[in-house]
């Protein structure tokens, strides 16, 4: 598992030119570029299909930390291979390569969406340059790599084949017990030892409530002018980060201890959900931005 050999061979081709692609290549697996385009798949492409994709990301990245958190394996050591990336992954678990499952769990996922040869084949090729990128930068072992490839397939197929059949079984149930089910079982998570759970599970929350919500009494249409397209857009995002900062800056200014860390992530995420499905389709709705569907349809 912690074989360097594959390592060494792919790191005697390094050259600035390299160093650079593979750095650029390997943020597109950072959250912060999932933070980007699942709130404008939401907001302004198809909700229903961006909450259904969101439920899968989540479920698949809880996954990968619980499994990082198990595993702990260590990463590759400096000592032995070049280290291109100065990335804070000090301390943390190196399989499976959460990188890489994001980047096949998204692209995968977008793959059996759009169902288009040419945006498959392109989704293919940056699955395998993230995976690359992270041998080459000495960040991960390949069976870090093949690990997080696998799994992320694995989930795909589970979560497609499960997913309408729960759906279908939530929606008997009445609203309040849907509700309870949305903050009680992703909290039952917090007792399985993951990295950054509470950020996954807080987020979990705030998206399953805020959306059964929203579908009850915003109910925005995503379509409008591509101008009002863009002007949604940068509110949300700027509730988005402002949330994100200000919430944190808050619970710095108020003294958090070690052992409250946790609750407040979850906290702190549950509320960005929430503005992500409910408060921000809101304002687009009282803003003009959006307008209100007539035919309500029941999603989960």
């Amino acid at each position: 598992m912690t074989d360097i050999s594959f390592i060494v061979w792919l790191q005697q081709y390094s050259n600035s030119f390299l160093d650079s692609f593979f750095t650029l290549v390997t943020k597109i697996g950072n959250p912060e570029y999932y933070m980007i385009v699942v709130p404008l798949f939401y907001w302004c492409i198809n909700k229903r299909d961006a909450f259904r994709f969101a439920m899968f990301f989540l479920f698949s990245m809880y996954i990968n930390s619980a499994l990082k958190a198990i595993t702990f394996v260590a990463r590759p050591s400096g000592e032995e291979i070049r280290i291109l990336y100065n990335e804070s992954t000090y301390g943390s678990s190196s399989f499976p390569s959460g990188h890489t499952q994001g980047s096949a769990s998204f692209w995968g996922y977008m793959t059996l969406y759009f169902k288009n040869r040419l945006f498959t084949i392109c989704a293919l090729a940056i699955i395998i340059l993230v995976g690359v990128s992270r041998m080459y930068l000495g960040l991960h072992y390949p069976m870090d790599v093949i690990g997080g490839l696998v799994i992320s397939i694995l989930l795909l197929i589970i979560f497609n084949l499960s997913y309408d059949l729960i759906v279908i079984r939530l929606n008997k149930l009445q609203r309040s017990t849907k509700m309870l089910l949305s903050i009680f079982l992703p909290l039952i998570l917090l007792s399985i030892p993951a990295h950054d759970k509470g950020l996954l599970i807080g987020f979990f929350i705030g998206l399953l409530i805020g959306y059964q919500l929203e579908n009850e009494y915003v109910k925005f249409k995503n379509t409008t002018t591509i101008l009002k397209q863009v002007i949604k857009f940068v509110i949300g995002m700027i509730g988005f980060v402002g949330f994100r900062i200000a919430l944190k800056q808050l619970f710095i200014t108020l003294g958090i201890s070690e052992l409250t860390i946790l609750g407040s992530d979850v906290l702190r995420y549950c509320i960005i959900g929430l503005w992500a499905s409910l408060f921000a389709p809101f304002l687009f709705v009282r803003l003009g931005l959006a307008e209100v569907e007539r035919e309500k349809v029941k999603v989960i």
